[in-house]
């Protein structure tokens, strides 16, 4: 019987009237709805749960009706969770640029139940400020991070919080440096790599010096990776936390960073201590009498002022901003955000004069998270918006001068 149906099976799938196949198309999405020109800023906010973005104008944050402008979808597969993952903004205005993760790929269930395990290759996608399209797209390896973008706009750096690959050289027995994953060095016009620099184990937080000669990358395995950026080859230099743990166990585990706009001081987050280190930027050294010790939760991605004196650190489980005096590294007030609606803070932006902050929160990763505007001057919230699902960034587009 199966000898006799083969024939026809095989008549059938060659039949003039089986369309070609179409493997993919240059734009994913259709045309989203036209919206008012960018102005003084916008504010992006990247979903990673639904694979949105939500778009909101800065110039009328304060009036009584604001809240989204439109949520986007953005991605290479419209029927697939892809993750997009933090955002940088170019300092042109023209241009912004997303991580696409795949922590999941393929499993219709998100990114983040698994953060770090994802076994396909990320993207960085380009998208044009005025329209929002997709303009271009690069091949990254696997569980993109953090993305930013350098001070003259032309190189994009991406990190590789790469948790599956510790655990796929442990199960071998192989040694932590070979559980180092990359940083993507990208020219921000072309979307064309150069260089994929192994940095640490599983690194997720990535900031430049202010004169850009250096990258501060911080990693799972309890260390701060630095790569200097003027050098060739890209040399990396490790810098441990005090008593710190292995890539397996660590005891701190960093996960963010801040960085002072005046003096180029780090600020390193650590997920499981709760400790927010001082990494002088002059000797390189972790200066413990400098840590910020006691927050109640996770201290997540913070900001610091333009005068460089004061730290605004969101931390989880309170899920409050702790307001530190960076001279002292003392808190000197909270501005709690639970009250609010807030649950499970990620970031903190300052707005361009300095006044208000942007809080986003991931919320309960199944239903809308929310995006909090401050008040530093009163230590209030002053509006809260529902965005999309799992918001994990929040950045501020300026208008192209």
């Amino acid at each position: 019987m199966l000898t006799l149906l083969a024939p026809l099976a095989l008549g059938a799938c060659t039949s003039s009237e089986v369309p070609e196949l179409d493997y993919s198309i240059e734009q994913p999405w259709p045309s989203g709805p036209e919206l008012p020109p960018v102005g003084n800023g916008r504010i992006i906010i990247t979903n990673s749960m639904d694979d949105t973005l939500s778009l909101l104008d800065l110039d009328t944050m304060l009036s009584p009706s604001w809240g989204e402008l439109a949520r986007l979808p953005v991605g290479l597969n419209p029927v697939e969770l892809e993750g997009p993952h933090h955002s940088a903004i170019s300092p042109r205005g023209d241009s912004y640029y997303v991580g696409l993760s795949y922590y999941v790929p393929g499993a219709g269930s998100g990114p983040h139940g698994a953060h770090g395990s994802g076994t396909a290759d990320g993207y960085c996608l380009k998208l044009d400020a005025k329209t929002n399209r997709l303009v271009g797209s690069v091949r990254v390896d696997r569980n993109p991070g953090d993305l930013i973008i350098s001070a003259d706009g032309r190189t994009l750096y991406q990190t590789h919080f790469d948790m599956l690959k510790i655990t796929e050289v442990a199960s071998r027995g192989g040694p932590e440096s070979e559980m180092n994953a990359r940083l993507a060095i990208l020219d921000a016009d072309t979307l064309t790599r150069k260089a994929m620099v192994p940095v640490c184990p599983a690194p997720h937080a990535v900031r430049l010096s202010p004169d850009g000669t250096r990258a501060y990358v911080a990693c799972i395995s309890d260390e701060v990776a630095v790569v200097q950026l003027d050098t060739e080859g890209y040399p990396v230099t490790p810098i441990k936390m005090p008593n710190p743990g292995s890539a397996l166990a660590p005891k701190h585990e960093p996960y963010a960073l801040t960085l002072s706009p005046t003096d180029g001081a780090v600020w390193v987050s650590s997920l499981k201590s709760r400790t927010v280190h001082y990494l002088d930027p002059v000797t390189l050294q972790v200066v413990p009498e400098r840590a910020i010790y006691g927050l109640r939760g996770s201290p997540m991605f913070g900001v610091v002022s333009a005068d460089g004196r004061t730290l605004y650190m969101p931390y989880q489980s309170v899920d409050a901003v702790a307001v530190i005096d960076t001279a002292t590294s003392k808190v000197t007030q909270e501005i709690h955000l639970s009250t609010e609606g807030c649950i499970n803070v990620h970031q903190v932006e300052l707005t361009p004069d300095g006044k208000h902050a942007l809080a986003v929160c991931e919320g309960d990763h199944q239903g809308p998270g929310t995006l909090h505007v401050l008040n530093l001057e009163a230590g209030t919230v002053e509006k809260t918006v529902t965005v999309g699902i799992f918001p994990d960034s929040v950045a501020i587009l300026r208008g192209t001068p």
